[in-house]
Protein backbone atom coordinates (compact mmCIF):
# COMPACT_ATOMS: atom_id res chain seq x y z
CA UNK A 1 0.00 0.00 0.00
CA UNK A 2 1.35 3.55 -1.13
CA UNK A 3 2.11 5.59 1.69
CA UNK A 4 0.43 9.26 2.10
CA UNK A 5 4.49 10.57 1.89
CA UNK A 6 4.82 8.64 -1.65
CA UNK A 7 0.81 9.99 -3.26
CA UNK A 8 2.10 13.40 -1.81
CA UNK A 9 5.28 12.69 -3.76
CA UNK A 10 3.47 11.38 -7.24
CA UNK A 11 1.15 14.31 -7.12
CA UNK A 12 3.52 17.06 -6.25
CA UNK A 13 5.83 15.58 -9.17
CA UNK A 14 2.72 15.57 -11.55
CA UNK A 15 1.91 19.48 -10.81
CA UNK A 16 5.58 20.39 -11.17
CA UNK A 17 5.73 18.87 -14.64
CA UNK A 18 2.24 20.73 -15.32
CA UNK A 19 3.95 24.18 -14.50
CA UNK A 20 7.25 23.40 -16.23
CA UNK A 21 5.25 22.51 -19.13
CA UNK A 22 2.55 25.66 -18.91
CA UNK A 23 5.77 27.70 -18.79
CA UNK A 24 7.14 26.17 -21.76
CA UNK A 25 3.75 27.45 -23.33
CA UNK A 26 3.78 30.60 -22.43
CA UNK A 27 7.32 31.51 -23.25
CA UNK A 28 6.48 30.24 -26.72
CA UNK A 29 3.41 32.50 -27.14
CA UNK A 30 5.34 35.49 -26.15
CA UNK A 31 7.84 34.49 -28.59
CA UNK A 32 5.79 34.04 -31.35
CA UNK A 33 6.74 36.77 -34.47
CA UNK A 34 3.97 40.01 -33.88
CA UNK A 35 4.27 40.30 -37.79
CA UNK A 36 2.04 37.04 -38.13
CA UNK A 37 -0.84 38.63 -36.26
CA UNK A 38 -0.92 41.83 -38.47
CA UNK A 39 1.04 45.11 -37.75
CA UNK A 40 -0.34 47.10 -35.28
CA UNK A 41 -1.13 50.88 -35.61
CA UNK A 42 1.69 52.70 -33.34
CA UNK A 43 0.33 55.38 -30.98
CA UNK A 44 1.30 58.39 -33.24
CA UNK A 45 -0.51 56.57 -35.99
CA UNK A 46 -3.46 56.26 -33.90
CA UNK A 47 -3.57 59.56 -33.12
CA UNK A 48 -2.79 61.02 -36.11
CA UNK A 49 -6.24 58.88 -37.58
CA UNK A 50 -8.35 60.32 -34.66
CA UNK A 51 -7.10 63.64 -35.42
CA UNK A 52 -7.68 63.29 -39.34
CA UNK A 53 -11.37 61.98 -38.20
CA UNK A 54 -12.46 65.01 -36.42
CA UNK A 55 -10.96 67.53 -39.31
CA UNK A 56 -13.01 65.50 -41.83
CA UNK A 57 -15.91 65.57 -39.61
CA UNK A 58 -15.73 69.29 -38.90
CA UNK A 59 -15.26 69.90 -42.63
CA UNK A 60 -18.60 67.71 -43.61
CA UNK A 61 -20.67 69.74 -40.69
CA UNK A 62 -19.43 72.90 -41.96
CA UNK A 63 -19.56 72.66 -45.76
CA UNK A 64 -23.13 70.75 -44.96
CA UNK A 65 -24.46 74.45 -43.44
CA UNK A 66 -22.71 76.93 -44.85
CA UNK A 67 -21.51 75.59 -48.52
CA UNK A 68 -17.65 74.63 -49.83
CA UNK A 69 -16.94 78.49 -50.52
CA UNK A 70 -18.10 79.68 -47.84
CA UNK A 71 -16.76 77.68 -45.30
CA UNK A 72 -12.67 78.43 -44.44
CA UNK A 73 -9.87 76.63 -43.17
CA UNK A 74 -9.69 78.66 -40.93
CA UNK A 75 -13.19 77.74 -39.33
CA UNK A 76 -12.95 74.08 -40.10
CA UNK A 77 -9.88 73.90 -37.88
CA UNK A 78 -11.05 75.61 -35.11
CA UNK A 79 -14.19 73.32 -35.29
CA UNK A 80 -11.96 70.35 -35.00
CA UNK A 81 -10.07 71.98 -32.49
CA UNK A 82 -6.53 71.91 -34.09
CA UNK A 83 -4.19 74.84 -35.94
CA UNK A 84 -4.96 75.75 -39.37
CA UNK A 85 -1.41 74.70 -39.91
CA UNK A 86 -1.58 70.80 -38.12
CA UNK A 87 -5.06 70.95 -40.92
CA UNK A 88 -2.99 71.86 -44.08
CA UNK A 89 -0.64 68.67 -42.72
CA UNK A 90 -3.22 66.55 -43.61
CA UNK A 91 -5.12 68.03 -46.42
CA UNK A 92 -3.28 70.52 -49.19
CA UNK A 93 -5.96 71.89 -50.45
CA UNK A 94 -10.47 72.68 -49.65
CA UNK A 95 -10.70 70.45 -52.88
CA UNK A 96 -8.61 67.67 -50.45
CA UNK A 97 -10.94 68.14 -47.85
CA UNK A 98 -13.99 66.78 -49.82
CA UNK A 99 -11.76 64.07 -51.23
CA UNK A 100 -11.49 62.85 -47.93
CA UNK A 101 -14.95 63.29 -46.95
CA UNK A 102 -15.61 61.33 -50.01
CA UNK A 103 -13.20 58.16 -48.85
CA UNK A 104 -14.71 57.75 -45.65
CA UNK A 105 -18.21 57.41 -47.61
CA UNK A 106 -16.45 54.77 -49.62
CA UNK A 107 -15.87 53.55 -46.52
CA UNK A 108 -19.03 52.96 -45.21
CA UNK A 109 -20.64 52.05 -48.59
CA UNK A 110 -18.23 48.92 -48.17
CA UNK A 111 -19.10 48.08 -44.94
CA UNK A 112 -22.56 48.30 -45.66
CA UNK A 113 -22.40 46.39 -48.55
CA UNK A 114 -21.07 43.67 -46.25
CA UNK A 115 -24.88 43.32 -44.79
CA UNK A 116 -26.87 44.08 -48.18
CA UNK A 117 -29.13 42.18 -49.61
CA UNK A 118 -29.11 38.02 -49.75
CA UNK A 119 -30.53 36.77 -52.87
CA UNK A 120 -31.47 33.06 -51.47
CA UNK A 121 -33.55 34.79 -48.63
CA UNK A 122 -36.30 35.02 -51.68
CA UNK A 123 -39.02 37.53 -52.38
CA UNK A 124 -37.56 39.90 -54.43
CA UNK A 125 -40.77 42.75 -52.82
CA UNK A 126 -39.12 41.63 -49.31
CA UNK A 127 -35.99 42.42 -50.71
CA UNK A 128 -36.39 46.02 -51.94
CA UNK A 129 -38.33 47.15 -48.60
CA UNK A 130 -35.17 46.12 -46.81
CA UNK A 131 -32.78 47.37 -49.33
CA UNK A 132 -34.69 50.94 -48.97
CA UNK A 133 -34.43 50.60 -45.72
CA UNK A 134 -30.92 50.44 -45.35
CA UNK A 135 -30.62 53.06 -47.66
CA UNK A 136 -32.43 55.40 -45.31
CA UNK A 137 -30.66 53.82 -42.23
CA UNK A 138 -26.96 54.97 -44.57
CA UNK A 139 -28.46 58.21 -45.68
CA UNK A 140 -29.57 59.49 -41.80
CA UNK A 141 -26.22 57.79 -39.98
CA UNK A 142 -24.27 59.90 -42.75
CA UNK A 143 -26.61 63.23 -44.03
CA UNK A 144 -23.93 65.76 -43.25
CA UNK A 145 -20.75 64.11 -45.33
CA UNK A 146 -23.62 63.45 -47.99
CA UNK A 147 -24.79 66.67 -48.15
CA UNK A 148 -21.46 68.24 -48.40
CA UNK A 149 -20.26 65.70 -51.07
CA UNK A 150 -23.73 66.49 -53.17
CA UNK A 151 -23.55 69.94 -52.62
CA UNK A 152 -20.62 70.42 -54.70
CA UNK A 153 -21.12 67.72 -57.03
CA UNK A 154 -22.61 69.14 -59.54
CA UNK A 155 -19.44 72.20 -59.76
CA UNK A 156 -16.49 70.51 -59.10
CA UNK A 157 -15.86 67.97 -62.61
CA UNK A 158 -12.94 65.76 -60.38
CA UNK A 159 -15.11 65.43 -57.07
CA UNK A 160 -18.01 64.07 -59.93
CA UNK A 161 -15.56 61.39 -61.39
CA UNK A 162 -14.62 60.37 -58.15
CA UNK A 163 -18.28 60.32 -56.97
CA UNK A 164 -19.05 58.53 -60.01
CA UNK A 165 -16.28 56.01 -59.87
CA UNK A 166 -16.05 54.80 -56.21
CA UNK A 167 -19.74 55.33 -55.08
CA UNK A 168 -22.05 55.10 -58.08
CA UNK A 169 -20.32 52.23 -60.11
CA UNK A 170 -20.05 50.08 -57.53
CA UNK A 171 -23.64 50.45 -56.22
CA UNK A 172 -24.70 49.84 -59.73
CA UNK A 173 -22.53 46.73 -60.11
CA UNK A 174 -24.37 44.97 -56.81
CA UNK A 175 -27.58 46.33 -57.72
CA UNK A 176 -26.94 44.54 -61.42
CA UNK A 177 -25.53 41.35 -59.66
CA UNK A 178 -28.82 41.41 -57.47
CA UNK A 179 -30.95 41.98 -60.33
CA UNK A 180 -29.64 39.16 -62.41
CA UNK A 181 -29.49 36.70 -59.48
CA UNK A 182 -33.38 37.01 -59.54
CA UNK A 183 -33.82 36.85 -62.68
CA UNK A 184 -31.82 33.61 -62.87
CA UNK A 185 -34.36 32.41 -59.64
CA UNK A 186 -37.48 32.92 -62.10
CA UNK A 187 -38.42 35.73 -59.74
CA UNK A 188 -38.68 38.29 -62.09
CA UNK A 189 -39.30 38.09 -65.66
CA UNK A 190 -36.53 38.84 -67.87
CA UNK A 191 -35.68 42.69 -68.34
CA UNK A 192 -32.98 45.45 -68.54
CA UNK A 193 -30.63 44.89 -66.20
CA UNK A 194 -28.23 47.72 -66.10
CA UNK A 195 -31.25 50.18 -67.06
CA UNK A 196 -33.42 48.76 -63.85
CA UNK A 197 -30.61 49.04 -61.74
CA UNK A 198 -30.15 52.89 -62.99
CA UNK A 199 -34.32 53.49 -62.07
CA UNK A 200 -33.44 52.08 -58.38
CA UNK A 201 -30.15 54.02 -57.88
CA UNK A 202 -32.20 57.12 -59.11
CA UNK A 203 -35.03 56.54 -56.72
CA UNK A 204 -32.60 56.38 -54.07
CA UNK A 205 -30.74 59.68 -54.72
CA UNK A 206 -34.54 61.35 -55.11
CA UNK A 207 -35.81 59.85 -51.64
CA UNK A 208 -32.06 60.94 -50.26
CA UNK A 209 -33.03 64.63 -51.44
CA UNK A 210 -36.47 64.67 -50.09
CA UNK A 211 -35.84 63.50 -47.15
CA UNK A 212 -33.27 66.66 -47.07
CA UNK A 213 -35.92 68.46 -47.84
CA UNK A 214 -37.92 67.43 -44.77
CA UNK A 215 -40.84 66.08 -46.72
CA UNK A 216 -43.11 64.50 -44.38
CA UNK A 217 -44.28 61.13 -45.71
CA UNK A 218 -40.53 60.36 -46.29
CA UNK A 219 -39.64 61.12 -42.81
CA UNK A 220 -42.77 59.63 -40.80
CA UNK A 221 -44.41 57.12 -43.08
CA UNK A 222 -41.01 55.49 -44.47
CA UNK A 223 -42.93 52.18 -44.06
CA UNK A 224 -45.88 52.85 -46.23
CA UNK A 225 -43.94 54.29 -49.09
CA UNK A 226 -41.51 51.55 -49.18
CA UNK A 227 -44.35 49.72 -50.01
CA UNK A 228 -45.64 51.30 -52.88
CA UNK A 229 -42.85 51.86 -54.09
CA UNK A 230 -42.61 47.92 -53.96
CA UNK A 231 -45.89 47.44 -55.42
CA UNK A 232 -45.14 49.56 -58.26
CA UNK A 233 -41.70 47.85 -58.84
CA UNK A 234 -42.57 44.28 -58.88
CA UNK A 235 -46.82 44.50 -60.07
CA UNK A 236 -45.59 45.00 -63.34
CA UNK A 237 -42.09 42.72 -64.04
CA UNK A 238 -42.66 40.18 -61.02
CA UNK A 239 -43.95 36.81 -62.71
CA UNK A 240 -47.57 36.34 -62.10
CA UNK A 241 -47.78 39.48 -60.01
CA UNK A 242 -51.48 39.71 -59.31
CA UNK A 243 -51.62 35.43 -58.53
CA UNK A 244 -48.67 35.76 -55.75
CA UNK A 245 -50.59 38.47 -54.03
CA UNK A 246 -54.13 38.06 -54.15
CA UNK A 247 -54.86 41.88 -52.48
CA UNK A 248 -54.41 42.95 -56.24
CA UNK A 249 -56.68 40.59 -57.55
CA UNK A 250 -59.82 43.11 -57.53
CA UNK A 251 -57.64 45.65 -60.02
Amino acid sequence: MLSVCSLLSEHSLTLLIVVHWTAVIIEETRNIDMEDLGPRPSRRQRQAAEREGKILDAAARLIAERGFHRATTREIAAAADVAEGTLYNYFATKDDLLFGILARLEEQINTAAQQSLLVESGDPRKLLIQALLQRRHFAESHSVMLQAILSEILSNAELRSRYAEQLLKPTLQSLEANLRQLVERRKLTPLDVPAAARVLAGLWVGLFFLQALEDPLVIHEWDRLSNVIAGMFFDSIAPQAVEDHPDKSSL
